[in-house]
């Protein structure tokens, strides 16, 4: 029976951090300013976490969001504020009392938000080269910042052994002036998934997973199955085969790996390869019968997958088809990735 795959369209929309730097590119390019909104302390019950990251322009929220939309009016008229004047501020978003059920958001969130807006400037903004650093080079981005007086809003930024320095005003700083920092947050770069073997699943997930802004590789070597991540948006593609699986593993890092050939002979092979990585998370694709017959086939190797081995892969959520299989994975994936944040 041939395989029919839809004709190609445009991949979907970036997500997360990645839609972030993206859009402090975009802001750049067109030469307008724009505001950087971070999240430095939270308390209570919050829609985000300490952090997070918004960008605002004139015309208000373009990436990211503080809230559920309750508190979005206030952050972008003090953004404008701070388009208008050049200079960071901060704020504080209290959804704890009643005055603030009665006069304020009326969320009945139960917490509180701490949020430095940081001008980034669409000559020279250092900020926005440590963003794109750290996106560019997949690691942390450590962020410092001076979270009171005169020079509020100054800092640096970190994105591996890169350091950028900045003012109150987001321009570049010289390495020998000091100021004393108060705020720390840490910004973790994208998970890495790689995909080993496409199928009808290919799609949907790449939807999914580009949406919550992951970086995803395939390793696919037989054309007829790579028809079904064309246009897909991979963000990159490995085509020597199963063989050369290793050297793909030891080259990047990657959260999870997941199985997903429709072959046996190919799954063990990929399986066999993956016992002898560090990826800490390997899903298998199948029912729990298939995953027997493949651990009983490699042998040895499955005692060092025992522990990382999700399979089947995916929460029990219901449903069938390539839809409902690809949002099993991915519920369970940003499961473990949360996990993994917070261990």
């Amino acid at each position: 029976m041939p395989i029919v795959v839809e004709p190609s369209l445009p991949p979907p929309p970036l997500g997360g951090l990645r839609a972030l730097v993206a859009g402090v590119e975009s802001l750049a390019a067109a030469r307008r300013d724009g505001v950087l909104c971070v999240v430095v302390g939270s308390s209570g019950s919050t829609y985000r976490k300490p952090g997070a990251l918004v960008l605002l322009d004139a015309a208000g929220v373009r990436v990211g969001a503080l809230s559920g939309g309750c508190l979005e009016a206030e952050l972008e008229a003090r953004a404008r504020d701070v388009l208008a004047n050049g200079s960071a501020q901060s704020a504080r978003f209290d959804t704890s009392g009643d005055e603030d059920r009665v006069f304020g958001s009326g969320t009945g969130c139960g917490g509180s938000i701490d949020v430095l807006l940081l001008p980034l400037p669409a000559s020279n903004a250092p900020l926005r080269r440590a963003l794109r650093a750290a996106d560019a080079r997949d690691v942390e981005l450590v962020l410092d910042f001076v979270t009171d007086g005169e020079r509020l809003g100054s800092g640096e930024a970190c994105a591996g052994d890169e350091r950028y320095r900045f003012d109150e005003r987001g321009g570049a700083v010289d390495d020998d002036i000091a100021f004393a920092t108060t705020g720390h947050v840490r910004v973790a770069p994208a998970p890495r998934v790689l995909l080993l073997g496409a199928g009808p699943e290919t799609r949907p997930l790449l939807a999914l997973t580009r949406l919550l802004g992951w970086r995803v590789e395939l390793a696919e070597h037989r054309e007829r199955w790579l028809r079904f991540a064309t246009g897909s948006g991979i963000d990159d593609e490995h085509r020597d085969g199963p063989d050369r699986l290793a050297d793909v593993v030891a080259a990047t890092r990657f959260d999870a790996a997941l199985v997903m050939n429709h072959n046996l002979d190919l799954d063990a092979r990929c399986l066999r390869a993956l016992a002898a990585s560090a990826v800490p998370y390997v899903g298998l694709l199948g029912p729990a019968a298939r995953r027997d017959e493949l651990l009983a086939e490699i042998g040895d190797a499955r005692d060092a997958l025992r522990a990382r081995l999700h399979a089947p892969i995916g929460l029990r959520l219901g449903g069938e088809g390539a839809e409902a299989i690809a949002l099993a994975i991915v519920a369970q994936l940003q499961q473990e990735f949360a996990r993994a944040a917070h261990a």
